[in-house]
């Protein structure tokens, strides 16, 4: 996620000071002389009235942040967020992306959130509509309808296949998502945005203040929900007892993986805040070896383009069920791998049909579903072997109850 320039009136010159203070200031200064260390405080300081964080009852060790020796051992759970959704799996930021993330047990989906020209909430990365769909032009400058009515899977390598068309999710409709899988958002904040105080209140109304995560800087965030947690994108430069201080008003550090030490880590725990960097950014092959570097340093986890092979590398599989899909009369339409905890489904794992000496293997497909082999299977046993990041399951094609 990068940090975004925000352009604001008054409200906003906390956070000017705070993401863009590095453009004005000497790029070689270093220490207490470096004069963006001033400039942070400031903003820090009009920022921390604003909060109401858990109480922090860590001892600050300030010689671990020149030194950590060993490195932290971060959260027993890694922290895991799904960059735009499991975006290798469905078009990026779409339902059936945040579904599919979902599914494999993710603690947090990142939306990407632009706002309408009248005032609704989208996930959808850039500020045109153009990359991603069939639609041209500011996103700004569309209404909620029309960006609506816009193909999201209008682009390569989803065009023509089985998520083409789809829709761009409302905000609503990802916080609903998230409150069904009892976990939360992540949210990048756009530059379309001007309402970032009414985008904390839908959250909050939705009951998932205390799961979310806010890229932002605006006090007005803080304002509509005191309890927030905002995600600071960790610049190298900044020394191990700034990390400290800004780790007591935000309580969550980002960005690229190579920003961090363990030192650095040590001081944002410290503050009792966790740290999640990209595994993504040096490229897909190596997510997995980027979250293990990651953990460890002392890192609480990572945010990922492929969730599936993260959860699978953080050994937390989550368990699955087979569900039988009935039609007309009772017929087996279809069976559907699904998180057995959530009902989000698995596509792309392969079921096995076996009656007697007859069998069959068919891949999942949208939704984790599959349509039974042609013939009859009445009494057919399913089973999925499982994998390193969902459990194995089982289930029998029993006749139909009427």
């Amino acid at each position: 996620m990068a940090v975004r320039t925000l352009r604001r009136t008054a409200t906003a010159a906390v956070t000017i000071a705070l993401l863009t203070g590095l453009a004005a200031a000497q790029a070689g200064a270093e220490g207490e002389e470096d004069p963006r260390i001033q400039q942070y405080r400031e903003a820090l300081a009009q920022l921390r009235p604003l909060t109401d964080p858990p109480a922090c009852d860590q001892v600050p060790e300030p010689g671990r942040w020149a030194d950590a020796g060993a490195p932290d051992q971060g959260s027993a759970d890694a922290v895991i967020s799904a960059h735009r959704g499991a975006l290798t799996l469905a078009p990026e930021n779409t339902l059936q992306s945040y579904e599919y993330a979902f599914a494999y047990g993710v603690d947090l989906v990142e939306v990407d959130v632009q706002q309408t020209e009248d005032g609704r909430f989208v996930a959808l990365h850039d500020s045109t509509v153009d990359r991603t769909t069939n639609g041209t032009g500011n996103i700004a400058d569309l209404t909620f309808d029309e960006v609506r009515a816009l193909n999201a899977a209008d682009y390569a390598p989803w065009s023509g296949g089985a998520y083409d068309p789809a829709q761009v999710a409302s905000l609503e409709e990802v916080l609903e998502l998230a409150q069904r899988a009892g976990k939360g958002v992540e949210l990048d904040i756009k530059g379309s945005v001007t309402e970032e105080g009414e985008l904390a209140e839908l959250v909050g109304e939705y009951g998932l203040i205390e799961e979310s995560i806010f890229n932002s800087a605006d006090p007005r965030v803080f304002v509509a929900e005191p309890a927030a947690r905002l995600i600071y994108n960790r610049d190298a430069w900044e020394p191990a007892f700034l990390i400290y201080e800004v780790g007591e008003v935000f309580k969550v550090f980002g960005s690229r993986l190579d920003e961090y030490t363990p030192e650095s880590i040590a001081a944002a725990h410290d503050a009792c805040a966790i740290v999640m960097p990209h595994a993504y950014d040096a490229g897909p092959d190596q997510e997995v070896a980027q979250f293990l570097q990651a953990r460890a340093m002392g890192a609480d986890g990572v945010q990922t383009n492929q969730p599936a092979l993260i959860v699978a590398a953080a050994g937390e599989a989550v368990d699955s069920t087979i569900e039988v899909e009935r039609g007309e009369h009772g017929r087996i339409d279809e069976i559907c791998l699904v998180n057995a905890d959530n009902g989000f489904g698995f596509p792309g794992k392969p079921v096995r049909f076996q009656r007697g000496d007859k069998s069959a293997e068919l891949t999942t497909g949208r939704g984790g579903c599959v349509a039974t082999p042609p013939g009859h299977w009445q009494g057919a046993r399913v089973t999925f072997a499982g994998d390193g990041a969902v459990h194995a399951s089982a289930a029998r094609l029993a006749p139909s109850p009427d």
